[in-house]
Order: structure tokens, then sequence, then C-alpha cells
């Protein structure tokens, strides 16, 4: 099954960033009588049009053939600035919830995801995971959550249109079905 990434779906995400003072443990002292200086922090984000994936059975749609339908629950993370190594350093995990489909019978579920560094509509970089979900007994949903994952961005390689997004990978049929159907 090919997998595709669609960089138009890379669109803008609001309040995807914000500006953090620098952690005190980590950070050079500012002079005498300066303000600590800001910094731009790219916090991760889910790519909205990518948060939600509907698996079936291959050739088909019905409710029958449903294996899962998961999202993306959460991204938290913070950033750190090391000045003396001239890099910011973006810890994060991603939650990830997922149901059980009639199709599924209760089986583990891997499910692959990305991590992409993008400016503007532009992808930096990115990274494909994957993430699996186990239904305890007869558990009509599971949750799961990454291990840490962590972005050294060098200074320079990174402004305020840099954004760390977290979305499915997902095949074309799958990228059709999740615009025809929006989640919640």
């Amino acid at each position: 099954m090919k997998r595709i990434f669609a960089p138009a779906l890379l669109v803008v995400l609001a309040a995807c960033s914000s500006h953090h003072q620098p952690d005190p443990n980590t950070a050079e002292a500012p002079p005498p009588g300066d303000a600590p200086r800001p910094f731009f922090c790219p916090e991760p984000a889910r790519l909205e049009q990518a948060s939600t994936l509907t698996e079936f059975l291959p050739g088909r749609e019905d409710v029958a053939a449903q294996v899962t339908t998961a999202q993306i629950t959460g991204i938290a993370g913070s950033c750190t600035l090391e000045p003396k190594k001239h890099r910011l350093v973006v810890n994060f995990q991603a939650g990830f919830a997922a149901t059980n489909g009639p199709a599924n019978n209760g089986a583990a579920l891997t499910l692959p995801y990305f991590v992409a560094i993008t400016d503007g509509d532009d992808v930096i970089s990115k990274t494909d995971y994957t993430i699996t979900l186990a239904f305890d007994g007869n558990a009509s949903t599971a949750q799961a959550t990454t291990k840490p994952l962590k972005i050294e961005l060098a200074r320079g390689d990174f402004d305020e249109g840099t954004q760390i997004l977290v979305g499915f990978e997902m095949t074309a049929d799958q990228l059709s079905y999740a615009q025809a159907h929006p989640g919640p």
C-alpha cells in the first residue's frame, strides 16, 4: 500500500507558535540591567487535515469493514534554549486514541504517523514513525502516548514561520475519506 504525504495539506495553523522566556537553567544570563530576551519556540501541533485516520478492510468503506478510527488527541512539550551550543531543543510527546472497529476483532493496531518541520508551505524535514494501540479485553477504545521525541534546531535554521506538525501518514483513499467525513 503506497503512502503519500501531500505538502498542500500544510495550511497555516493558527496559534501554532508562541514566545517563551528562556529556561533559567539553560539560558545564558542577560547582562546586568537587561531584561531577558524572549525566544521563539515552534511548539509542536497536530496537522488538522491529518489528525483523524479511518482505516477499512481493503476495497471497502462500509461500517462492517471499519478497522478503526484513530485520532491524535494532543501534543505536549517544551522548548529549551541552549545558547552555548547555538541551538533550540524541542521535546514533546503525542497522544493517540483509536476505536476497535467491527473488522478489527480486538487486535492491536500499529498506525503510521509523521513529524514534519515546515516553513510556511515548505517541508524542511519529515520523519515517519508508528504507534501501537492495544485493546484490553473487550475494550472499545485504546490510547497510547509516544515515547519522548526530541528535535534540535540550530540557530538560523528556524524563525517565526517554522512549525512542527504531527499527523497520520495516509493513503490517497484515506485522505479522501477524511476530507469527506471531517471529524468532530
